[in-house]
């Protein structure tokens, strides 16, 4: 178990990152120099990685492949984006002004940022963060989930003796969101908080963060939907969609929880998608075999299993799955519930999918978006004019077309209605960490103002003379 920082511990990370961002010179660095320092995060990342990947299968339970390949492998790829990144920050110059007048916006980093950390990619989600924030000049705390402390505190540790970074640009800070992330919530010495989480506590995170006005970044709750048309490439779909509803054991805010099939494809595609379920791999997630693990903690699989009791309550029936064994919840699909119930509209982050059959497009669509979440979804057609049509009409902010699960460093990801504000990964996502500053210079020798004033004083007189 990891200690629990109080409101002094808090208060002493922030004051070395306050003091890092003012005296350091970290801010006012070349960015070619913070990119070297992310560049070499990068290489350190890669070359800790099987040993972090065996750390996250133990404490998270993600299957030890998938957390070599899929989190710490692309986490070592995103330093390095970030580290080139860096150096594209510009500004602009306006040349709508009058020849005396260089009128320019110059981008600054924002500078203290607090960065909360969730438990399901707990080196993935702090670097995304983590290499943006510190390309664009910020100083950073960080504070992991408290069910994947140890996780996230083996990436920091990384930074230790980084040459190039000076001390208090990178903190560490242990704790739940009671008190720990409150304190930095509410911290007047925090500029900004960018977190990933539930939508609740994104919610309270925003009413938190409105008493100094803080800049904030949420990316919160999903419930993806996937609209099968009969069109589709069947055996793609099938698979992406086994995988995209339960790999991860379903712990992924875009993980497909809602597939909806055109009705004339609606049983063969149900039968196929039961029948590929029984065959994913699971057992211990250290086991290079496995590639479905057991669920985080005891208490993430009470709340999987109180979703679980409420498909019977309202009219649904497990076509597979439903069973739970230890911290192991077997692969689930759910049919006959309304697209309202409890369990097609909440985030159960298990892995649990529904199926729905729609008569047509304007009936996909609606279940689609008939929920409060708004982050991922996936269209599955081989008519590239439906693709189009469909993904306009879809209220998410990521969307992939006959694919799952595609995620690159240069692409922005975020979530629309519920499901968050801002930006993460590429260009958008350092743009997160920047403020704007307008600078205007005037090479007269006179004061505009008091020119045009005398002028029209002067005009005045003449006309009255």
């Amino acid at each position: 178990m990891a200690p629990i920082a109080d409101a002094a511990t808090v208060d002493l990370a922030v004051g070395a990152a306050r003091s890092a961002f003012r005296e350091s010179g970290w801010r006012e660095r070349r960015a070619a120099d913070r990119a070297t320092v992310l560049l070499e995060m990068g290489r350190r990342l890669d070359a800790a990685a099987p040993d972090l990947a065996r750390l996250l299968a133990a404490e998270m339970g993600k299957p030890v492949r998938l957390s070599l390949d899929r989190e710490l492998r692309g986490a070592a790829d995103k330093f390095r984006y970030y580290a080139g990144a860096a150096r594209t920050l510009d500004g602009q110059v306006t040349g709508a002004s009058p020849a005396h007048i260089l009128d320019i916006t110059v981008p600054n980093p924002v500078g203290v940022c607090a960065l909360i950390i969730p438990w399901n990619d707990p080196v993935d989600l702090a670097v995304r963060k983590l290499g943006a924030a510190l390309a664009a000049g910020c100083t950073v705390i960080i504070k992991p989930s408290e069910e994947t402390p140890a996780s996230t505190e083996a990436l920091m540790r990384l930074f230790d003796d980084l040459p190039g970074l000076p001390p208090g640009v990178v903190n560490l800070v242990h704790g739940p969101g009671e008190p720990t992330g409150r304190l930095l919530v509410e911290h007047g010495q925090v500029d900004k908080v960018s977190f990933t989480g539930s939508t609740g506590t994104g919610k309270q995170i925003m009413r938190s963060a409105a008493g100094t006005l803080k800049r904030i970044s949420l990316e919160c709750g999903g419930k993806a939907p996937s609209l099968v048309f009969e069109d589709c490439y069947f055996e793609k779909a099938v698979d992406a969609l086994t995988w995209g509803a339960f790999l991860y054991g379903g712990q992924s805010c875009t993980a497909a929880t809602r597939i909806i099939v055109q009705r004339p494809l609606y049983e063969r595609f149900v039968e196929a998608l039961v029948e590929r379920a029984a065959t994913l791999p699971t057992g211990d997630p250290l086991d290079e075999r496995t590639l479905i693990g057991p669920l985080v903690s005891q208490r993430q699989v009470d709340r999987v299993s109180a979703f679980l009791e409420s498909v019977g309550e309202d009219g649904g029936t497990f076509l597979t799955g439903g069973t739970i064994d230890g911290l192991h919840v077997a692969p689930t699909i759910v049919s006959g519930l309304s697209p309202t119930s409890r369990v097609a509209t909440q985030e159960v982050f298990g892995p649990v999918v529904c199926v729905f059959a729609a008569d047509d497009e304007d009936e996909a669509v609606e279940i689609a978006n008939g929920v409060r979440f708004g982050l991922g979804a996936s269209v599955w057609t081989s008519d590239v004019t439906r693709a189009l049509r469909v993904t306009r009409r879809l209220e998410a902010g990521d969307i992939w077309v006959n694919t799952h699960y595609v995620r690159q460093s240069e692409t922005a990801f975020g979530g629309w209605k519920e499901s968050g504000l801002g930006r993460e990964l590429g260009i958008s996502g350092m743009q997160e960490y920047l403020s704007h500053k307008r600078v205007a210079f005037d090479v007269l020798p006179d004061f505009h103002l008091k020119t045009w004033w005398e002028a029209g004083a002067k005009n005045s007189e003449e006309e009255r003379g």
